[in-house]
């Protein structure tokens, strides 16, 4: 596959000439999302940019233009026309990780110095305490769209009724460095950083990545919009090219939802990824043809190599019967199993696996429709500059925060000379592609000053078929801090072990980590093993939680 030109796209400044933007695509359905019974609810770009117009006009009357206005609910219609209502106003969005434990999401609102929120339903209590505290917050409204809420202030539906009796008044004027957004980061050993972008950030961001990846006319993302990723990849990016979206708030209709949806395009993380190709499995087990397919797939990918086509006809068929619509899937957030996305391509499932950061607002490389490789995360955006300072991936572009909110200390120790120090290791390959390694500060260092990437060795695990979810890290061995050695964690899969005693999950588990030992270097041979009893504990964005898997008691020692 050789680099080809960009795909035509749009690189607005603001959010309000993104506005002006949206409203030349009209009567083209915009949003759609299904209720509780499997209804649709559809709104036209017409409709949102006249929704968007309502609710800024009742914002300003009620003079909340230019309030740090915090969102705190589930993916809804609601959650994307206040955004724009707010930010194209003047004002910031403070998108608010409802998925915290109430105190953390207590202190994420405090941190970004809200003034206003609007709040689902079941988060009301949480919000209604914080405008109890008598500080900043002055204002709680209901988030839905709903015409009465338990909101002491009121709801969405009234400020967008109020909104269609007044005027538009002047709008402020607005610079790509205007404050858009404080979107907290989601790591998996630190508490979450206020990571303030701009108008210029999120925009020119979705502007270069809708001109690397071809993301067709109909859109489907369940990714939470409190993050980056799922805001600007999946609402943005969607509408700038006048796409249908269809967006998921609950993951107990995650399915029914994408099945209903008809969608060509899917943008989700691993773990869907997986739920996705999983749920279709299971349908072809039942109906008994496992081995057939399975035969199927494994003589394609052999014939592959070779440059040889197998079955193309008998492949589509399935991919119609089990997957539908789907032709694209792009992918981020996490490491991809390579091998899952090759059997998604033997389907004719494009798996495209991309690579961002929240401080980045947040894509930083993806791979293209048409130059791809399953083993790298992408090419660098166009306008952005990526390289390495021993082996970490720093990255400098329009889109790299304005810093970290209040916090200049952090922020000039990440940021340098406009580049930012991602912490994560890489490579970049002859083919001008990049290559994730880890996170430096996952680095497992031994008493001879020996580093261990745990990922790599992750991805080896991962591929045992009884593994679910797997961590590596260095487990203490003696008295010294320094003293560990590598050892891996594991859930197996409990479908897949379904019968078994845990001395014969062990006995298989060890049987296959003394055949990847084989191919490591001495000092990163996996020496413990510890068998989990459930899944790891994971952040919002899907993320196992490092630490939590760190200092376990070894079930099986080499």
């Amino acid at each position: 596959m050789k680099k080809y030109p960009w795909y035509p796209t749009v690189y607005y400044n603001t959010f309000q000439d993104f506005m002006s933007g949206l409203s030349s695509f009209g009567e083209k359905p915009a949003v759609c999302q299904y209720d509780g019974s499997g209804a649709e609810h559809v709104r036209s770009y017409r409709e949102l940019c006249d929704d968007v117009a309502r609710l800024r006009r009742a914002l300003a009357a009620r003079g909340l233009a230019g309030s740090r206005i915090a969102i705190a609910g589930e993916n809804c219609y609601e959650w994307i026309v206040l955004f724009l209502a707010a930010v194209s106003g003047g004002g910031v969005a403070v998108c608010v990780d409802i998925d915290q434990a109430d105190d953390t999401v207590c202190q994420l609102i405090r941190q970004a110095d809200t003034d206003v929120i609007f709040s689902s339903e079941a988060m009301l209590p949480i919000c209604t305490r914080l405008l109890q505290e008598g500080r900043r917050v002055r204002q709680v409204f209901g988030l839905s769209a709903g015409q009465t809420s338990a909101a002491p202030d009121g709801s969405y539906r009234v400020l967008w009724e109020e909104g269609g009796l007044l005027a538009e008044g002047p709008l402020p004027e607005l610079s790509p460095d205007h404050p858009a957004a404080i979107v907290f980061t989601s790591g998996t050993t630190a508490t979450a950083k206020a990571v303030n972008l701009t108008h210029g950030n999120l925009l020119q961001n979705a502007g270069a990545a809708v001109a690397t990846v071809d993301l067709g006319q109909t859109i489907f993302t369940g990714l939470p919009f409190y993050h980056a990723y799922g805001l600007n990849c999946g609402v943005f990016c969607s509408l700038l090219k006048g796409a249908r979206l269809t967006i998921n708030g609950n993951l107990r209709t995650m399915m029914r939802d994408m099945t209903l949806a008809g969608s060509r395009t899917i943008i989700t993380v691993p773990l869907m990824l997986e739920a996705i190709y999983n749920t279709a499995w299971m349908r072809i087990r039942r109906e008994g043809r496992e081995d057939a397919v399975n035969n199927l797939l494994k003589r394609y990918l052999t014939l592959k190599k070779v440059g040889l086509q197998y079955a193309r006809a008998e492949r589509m068929k399935l991919r119609e019967e089990y997957f539908g619509s789907i032709r694209v899937i792009v992918c981020g957030g996490a490491h991809v199993n390579t091998e899952l996305s090759k059997r998604f391509e033997a389907l004719g499932i494009l798996v495209l696996q991309g690579y961002g950061i929240t401080e980045c607002a947040p894509l930083i490389a993806v791979n293209r429709n048409d130059y791809w490789n399953f083993e790298s995360v992408g090419t660098p955006l166009p306008g952005y500059e990526v390289k390495l300072e021993q082996g970490e991936i720093l990255v400098r572009g329009p889109s790299v925060m304005a810093g970290y909110y209040n916090d200049p200390e952090a922020t000039a120790l990440n940021v340098v000379d406009g580049w930012f120090k991602t912490g994560d290791l890489g490579e970049i390959g002859p083919d001008g592609q990049l290559y994730i390694i880890g996170r430096s500060k996952n680095l497992i260092v031994l008493k001879n000053g020996k580093k261990i990437s745990p990922e790599r060795i992750e991805q080896l695990v991962q591929a045992i078929p009884i593994v679910k979810e797997t961590m590596v890290y260095g487990a203490l061995s003696g008295t010294a801090a320094d003293d560990v050695k590598p050892a891996v964690s594991i859930y197996p899969d409990p479908q897949l072990t379904a019968g078994m005693e845990p001395y014969e999950i062990l006995a298989a588990l060890q049987r296959e980590v003394d055949r990847i030992n084989e191919t490591l270097p001495s000092y990163q041979q996996l020496q413990m093993i510890n068998i989990r009893e459930k899944e790891f504990a994971k952040t919002s964005s899907q993320k196992p939680k490092r630490f939590e898997a760190e200092n376990r008691v070894p079930s099986a020692v080499k």
